[in-house]
């Protein structure tokens, strides 16, 4: 086998070892019930405020079903709240609660050691190197499933 055959799989293995790697991290910040999918969901809602659906499922890269889903358990924890769009109903806006708002910094340590393990002491150059394979390997799937 040749370097890179297999990157696919290198890919789906880090993405398991890290799934792994913030649920035991988020269990030591005594958050539960939170998982990695979720924290896609609070991050965009830290970053911009309160959005409607559409608009999340296009930042995070999720379809409305699934976000629904995503959504309906964070309200049940506590996390978010829906409501509709005060200028059109048919419009669903997402907001974060109190508790969404105060676990903010627990959830950015948790990205923060996240990175530092997965980066360790590596060069930005090397960084930037995998960073920008990986986007041109997405950018080439998005095409793909674009036809």
């Amino acid at each position: 086998m040749r370097i890179g055959d297999d990157i696919v799989q290198k890919i789906s293995d880090l993405r398991n070892l890290a799934n792994a790697f913030i649920l035991k991290c988020l269990e030591e910040e005594g958050i539960v019930g939170l998982v990695p999918s979720h924290g896609a969901v609070l991050a965009a809602l830290y970053r911009e405020g309160p959005l409607p659906m559409k608009e999340i499922c296009k930042r995070i890269h999720r379809d409305k079903s699934t976000l629904t889903v995503l959504v309906r358990k964070l309200e049940e924890l506590g996390y978010v709240t829906r409501e509709p769009d005060e200028k059109d109903n048919r419009i669903v806006r997402v907001r974060l609660t109190e508790k969404g708002v105060a676990s903010r910094g627990a959830l950015e340590r948790v990205s923060l050691r996240l990175r530092e393990r997965v980066w360790g002491d590596a060069p930005e150059e090397e960084k930037a190197a995998v960073c920008h394979a990986l986007i041109k390997m997405i950018e080439r799937m998005e095409q793909d499933t674009a036809r």
